[in-house]
């Protein structure tokens, strides 16, 4: 293996749990403005968030670029192509629809602190990011022996502003974002282009990720190894891809590349017990 390109969110950071950690800190405030239930607010603004996002115009180009409500809440979306575009102009209204709706719900109902509520999410949703804890000293002990890559559906301003909050960025020979390229994983021409920019073969390369339908039936479709980091954020279909590994962690990743290169010990296309 000369390369290994990495998915970044729910892989390296931990976008899920960022989103709804800043939603329960926002519907704290909530709370204190007007005495709301948290627990209700919170599960009546993930699924207002969810509905408006999903009915919405621009949910098409979200979709297949990547780009879910938990950024919409907070995005800036910069950037001339067209979807950016109609996304940056929905954005704000989709913030301040979300709170409302989630408020009016419980029978509250204040514009003012919805706008309130929108504003309190961004600041926090921005201030911080997740960073899995084994996320550095995996990258640095393969940059040793290997040529790294990020390889990220998204927003470019989004997924950079995540990076900003982290130290991982200057660890990538090449960071790839879809919505900078109008192409999204699960496309092969996507991990194509990080490869050409590393100078490495799909067959001496690895895509490591959490999401089967998209990194790793892309990886395969580039033709190369797929290691699948298993967050337990959403059970495996049986129409999923089958990864030529499966992790629970990131300290796993150097056995699963040894497994999976030719005559390692697992075979290909194993979804069986981590490997050693």
């Amino acid at each position: 293996m000369r390369a290994v390109l990495f998915d970044l969110d729910n892989t390296l950071i931990l976008e899920d749990e960022a989103t709804f950690a800043a939603v329960r800190v926002t519907c704290d405030v909530a709370r204190e403005r007007a005495s709301v239930d948290t627990v209700a607010l919170y599960d009546a603004t993930l699924r207002a968030a969810d509905s408006l996002w999903r009915a919405s115009s621009t949910f098409a180009y979200a979709e297949a670029m990547g780009i879910w409500w938990g950024e919409g809440l907070w995005g800036e979306f910069v950037g001339d192509a067209p979807g950016l575009r109609a996304l940056r102009a929905f954005a704000p209204r989709f913030r301040r629809e979300t709170w409302h709706a989630a408020l009016a719900s419980l029978g509250v109902a204040d514009t003012a602190l919805a706008s309130e509520l929108a504003a309190a999410y961004r600041g926090v949703r921005r201030a911080k990011q997740l960073v899995d804890p084994e996320a550095e000293s995996v990258l640095d002990d393969l940059a040793r022996d290997h040529r790294l890559g990020l390889v990220t559906n998204g927003a470019p301003d989004v997924q950079r502003k995540k990076l900003a909050g982290t130290t991982l960025g200057s660890r990538f020979a090449t960071i790839v974002i879809s919505a900078e390229l109008g192409i999204a994983k699960p496309d092969p021409r996507i991990f194509e282009v990080a490869l050409g920019v590393l100078g490495a073969a799909p067959r001496d390369a690895a895509m490591v990720g959490d999401s089967l339908p998209r990194d790793v039936a892309g990886a395969h479709q580039a033709g190369l190894r797929a290691i699948w980091i298993d967050r337990a954020l959403a059970a495996a279909k049986a129409d999923d891809p089958v990864p030529d590994a499966r992790i629970r962690a990131l300290s796993e990743v150097r056995s699963a590349l040894a497994a999976t290169a030719p005559g390692g010990a697992s075979p290909r296309g194993s979804r069986g017990p981590h490997p050693a």
